[in-house]
């Protein structure tokens, strides 16, 4: 007889399974999530994991095709698993804008995937945390986005000094790349180089700006921009007048009311690489620098009239549970026993068994945990595997107790309250 073919019991490559332990800080983090957008008067939407692919196409460009699951239907119909949840935003505000706040405060907490390598802070799924504010012209919206972002990441336990979110314009870059006398998708190009400076060696940034096109004297000035930390130093290379160094002073502006200097740096090192930003963009890391970056968002004004031929201004964030949890384990260690239960009950024998579970009708109606011990055992037993799933309270029924009349005995169950 044929040796029968078992399954392969590891996920995905770039996929992840959770155990018990592994879901403690992610129910944590989604708790926070959860709590801090509503609490700033977010409302949340939901939207399905999968997607038309001309969607996602359409927001990033038939290129996207090569970085996502992507597939036909029984019906032929190219679909994708989402791998961003923006798109699916656009497309259901802009459906159903009665079903939203008037102030455009709107958050979702998905899975998304794409396939691309798995490294440290990156897989081929993660759950994300999307908080967007769509009508609103002011960077006034992006200040009150991060600070959002930045009471989450203070409810986790991270405190200042720890993070920065690092902030810039792209305007701010497009008008500094126009006194250099670079026009057009040549900003584009510019653009998406600079976005990869701290990932490449210095020689290897100058050599791909100068593939895009760039002279030695333009490659040593952007060099030179990307070093300016604040509004003082941005002056050097921009006029004051500049439409981005206006909109950037005003959100420093908004940043300080909200008290978030501490949390907050101006660094035109930031660019971001997607061609949709249209003006302040940022991103969050940890300030020893040993992971990616913990969250990133922007504004892209342009991204609504472009899936569907209306225009809205928006800002958006996006903040995934990979990197956060990395670093999350590196300052508290990793958490190593799941939240336990309020009452454990256990008997011996199958009549003490039927008698709990009245008790357990009884204890339902109440506000606790409890967990109900299927196995007939020992009491020695029985409450080792009450301690291991962390009950507070053990109640056992053994044959004798069960024998002396417990059900008609039994102490009021409200007392486990």
């Amino acid at each position: 007889m044929a040796k029968q073919d078992v399954i392969d019991t590891q996920p995905l490559r770039g996929m992840r399974d959770f155990l018990p332990k592994d879901w403690i800080f992610r129910k944590k983090l989604m708790q926070v999530w959860t709590e801090t957008a509503e609490q700033n008067g977010f409302v949340r939407y939901e939207t399905p994991v999968v997607e038309n692919l001309s969607l996602l196409e359409r927001k990033a460009g038939e290129e996207i095709s090569d970085q996502i699951y992507n597939f036909q239907d029984k019906s032929g119909r190219a679909i994708a698993l989402r791998p961003e949840i923006t798109p699916s935003m656009v497309r259901i505000v802009s459906a159903n804008r009665e079903a939203f706040a008037s102030t455009g405060k709107v958050y979702s907490i998905g899975q998304c995937f794409r396939y691309e390598r798995a490294s440290l802070g990156r897989k081929r799924e993660h759950f994300q945390w999307n908080i967007d504010i769509v009508g609103e012209p002011s960077v006034i919206a992006e200040a009150y986005l991060i600070q959002t972002a930045v009471l989450a990441m203070k409810r986790l336990g991270f405190e200042k000094g720890e993070f920065k979110v690092r902030v810039n314009n792209r305007q701010l870059v497009s008008d500094f790349l126009t006194s250099l006398d670079i026009q057009g998708d040549q900003i584009l190009a510019v653009m998406g180089v600079m976005d990869k400076k701290e990932k490449i060696s210095p020689a290897a940034f100058d050599e791909m700006l100068a593939e895009v096109g760039l002279n030695e004297a333009q490659i040593q000035k952007v060099n030179a921009f990307m070093t300016a930390k604040s509004l003082e130093e941005i002056q050097k290379f921009v006029d004051e007048n500049s439409a981005g160094f206006q909109d950037l002073a005003r959100f420093w502006q908004y940043c300080q009311a909200l008290s978030l200097a501490d949390f907050v740096v101006i660094d035109t090192a930031i660019v971001r690489g997607l061609a949709y930003y249209t003006g302040i963009v940022f991103e969050a890391f940890d300030t020893q620098g040993k992971f990616r970056a913990i969250f990133g968002g922007g504004r892209y004004d342009h991204l609504f009239e472009r899936l569907t031929g209306k225009p809205c201004q928006a800002v958006g964030l996006g903040f995934g549970d990979v990197v956060v949890e990395e670093l999350y384990k590196d300052k508290f260690g990793t958490p190593t026993t799941y939240e336990g239960v309020k009452v454990m009950l256990g008997g011996f024998g199958e009549p003490a068994q039927a008698g709990l579970l009245k008790l357990v009708a009884l204890l339902d109606e109440m506000p606790l945990t409890l967990d109900l011990d299927f196995k007939a055992g020992a009491p020695g037993k029985f409450l080792g595997r009450a301690s291991k799933r962390g009950a507070q309270k053990a109640l056992y029924i053994g044959e004798n107790e069960w024998a002396q009349g417990f059900t008609n005995a039994c102490a009021n169950p409200f007392e486990f309250g």
